[in-house]
């Protein structure tokens, strides 16, 4: 990197990544009640289980959040009392995820191994979302390609956990709208001015792809396979839909997203 560019406190970002680190190894060693219960609504039976994990997995998202803003506030062209909401988004999803996945490795090599690649993932997100702040800065194309990659891996990530560990579409629907909706809104954001028309496009998309996930679930597909088809539906889309706000749309641009389309899908079904 250039020394005149804007760059992160690299002690605050060391320490945020250091005391999120933390507090995975911590879910093995700390021991919390367990507080269990029950809601029946409208003939469903709702099962809901607070436990050490789900409250370390918590604190690890919320700590990250808080570093993404601590570490974006020493940013100098952010001004007083500005948004900076829509760049925690990224960096809490994946201090939740990487948790999830960390905490289903066994002790050895590749728990070792599972959390250098956390913590440079989680770095690499906060370093993105640092840099993507100034539209003028010099590697803002190169940091949105960063994090539009990070986010689509992080999405097709979670919807791939939902659909291995089995949960009920009572839980799975809800969760893949909320998550492909707050996803995309992040990631629509960044070539879109209107916040207003992010919004709109990354509900609708979360929407549908929700109902996606919905008839996906009854069918007898593996879980890569189901997240693979999923995310791509997604990023076709939110390709769809950038499109729309710029204006662009044209015959050759809906024939490049429908051959990506296609030839992702047939990909997919042919080599997962």
């Amino acid at each position: 990197m250039r020394g005149d560019l804007p760059q992160p406190d690299r002690d605050r970002l060391s320490t945020l990544t250091a005391l999120v680190i933390l507090s995975y190894a911590l879910i093995r060693i700390v021991v919390l009640p367990i507080f269990s219960a029950e809601l029946t609504f409208a003939g469903l039976i709702f099962e809901f289980k607070v436990d050490t994990r789900l409250i370390m997995l918590t604190l690890s998202a919320a700590l990250t959040v808080a570093g993404a803003d601590w570490l974006l506030r020493s940013h100098p062209s952010l001004k007083s009392g500005e948004r900076t909401f829509e760049h925690w988004i990224v960096p809490g999803l994946t201090a939740l995820a990487a948790g999830i996945i960390l905490t289903r490795l066994p002790e050895g090599l590749a728990l070792w191994v599972g959390l250098v690649a956390g913590a440079a993932l989680l770095m690499a997100v906060l370093l993105a979302e640092f840099i993507i702040h100034d539209p003028a800065d010099p590697r803002h194309d190169v940091a949105a390609l960063v994090l539009r990659t990070l986010a689509y891996l992080l999405m097709v990530g979670i919807l791939f956990t939902m659909h291995a560990v089995d949960l009920r579409s009572v839980y799975r629907v809800p969760l893949s709208l909320i998550v492909v909706a707050v996803i995309s809104w992040r990631l629509l954001q960044i070539s879109t001015p209107d916040d207003g028309q992010a919004v709109v496009s990354a509900l609708i998309v979360g929407g549908i792809s929700a109902q996606l996930v919905w008839a996906l679930h009854y069918w007898p597909l593996p879980s890569f396979r189901f997240a693979l088809i999923v995310g791509l539906f997604v990023y076709i889309s939110n390709g769809l839909m950038e499109t729309l706000h710029a204006g662009e749309m044209s015959r050759a641009r809906l024939i490049e997203l429908t051959s990506v389309a296609l030839v992702g899908l047939t990909g997919i079904l042919v080599f997962s």
